[in-house]
């Protein structure tokens, strides 16, 4: 009599059911049924390799010699200066791969002027290489004078590089050139060019490979 009553008192013995059906359990209820349904996190598969593992990756990656300028036996480059240009030409009978920080070096440098009249003199004054090895930084080479430098005149030299600190990846050789000038024809009057060069050699390491 007193569900009639109830149900009659709703607007349907419908809403009843859904109320009851939403309804939460009171407290001191169990829970067990809610977390039943809960599906357990599935392992992430991001997860980090062993140690074992990544030991075997970092012993199976040797380091690579990036490669030289002088690879191929030799390099050109060309400096602008002002109205006139000097190029720079290196070589080397040596093979430039197998170069370490203990090995020999030699290396050969000609310079001559384009995009200058003849009329003009150009001389060198200085020439000089300076070799940094990342933890020591030495003059290679000087030479002071006054070479003719005059289209079609080149100037040549070689250089012998020092022993490198053990260890070192590379040498980085910066090469200068002093120029003196004429500033018209036949005034025996001179300005000064400073032409600058840059060339990196690698070296190989323990463990390196070519």
């Amino acid at each position: 009599m007193a569900a009639a009553v109830l149900c009659g008192g709703l607007t349907g013995c419908s809403s009843l059911k859904e109320l009851t059906s939403s309804s939460k359990p009171l407290g001191g209820g169990s829970t067990s049924a809610a977390r039943a349904t809960t599906p357990s996190p599935s392992p992430s598969a991001s997860a980090s390799p062993s140690s074992g593992t990544t030991g075997e990756a970092v012993v199976a990656k040797l380091p690579a010699r990036p490669s030289g300028p002088l690879d191929t036996g030799s390099a050109t480059r060309r400096l602008k200066q002002g109205n006139f240009s000097v190029q720079l030409t290196y070589w080397t009978s040596d093979n430039a791969k197998l170069y370490t920080a203990e090995s020999s070096k030699t290396i050969n440098v000609a310079a001559h002027i384009e995009d200058a009249d003849s009329s003009h003199r150009v001389t060198v004054s200085t020439f000089q290489v300076t070799q940094d090895d990342g933890t020591k930084r030495v003059v290679a080479a000087t030479d002071n004078g006054k070479f003719d430098v005059t289209p079609p005149y080149p100037y040549n030299t070689v250089v012998t590089l020092p022993q490198a600190t053990t260890g070192a990846t590379k040498l980085t050789l910066t090469v200068r050139l002093d120029l003196l000038v004429e500033t018209a024809p036949e005034s025996n009057s001179y300005y000064r060019s400073t032409a600058l060069d840059t060339l990196t050699l690698p070296l190989l390491t323990n463990g390196a490979s070519e």
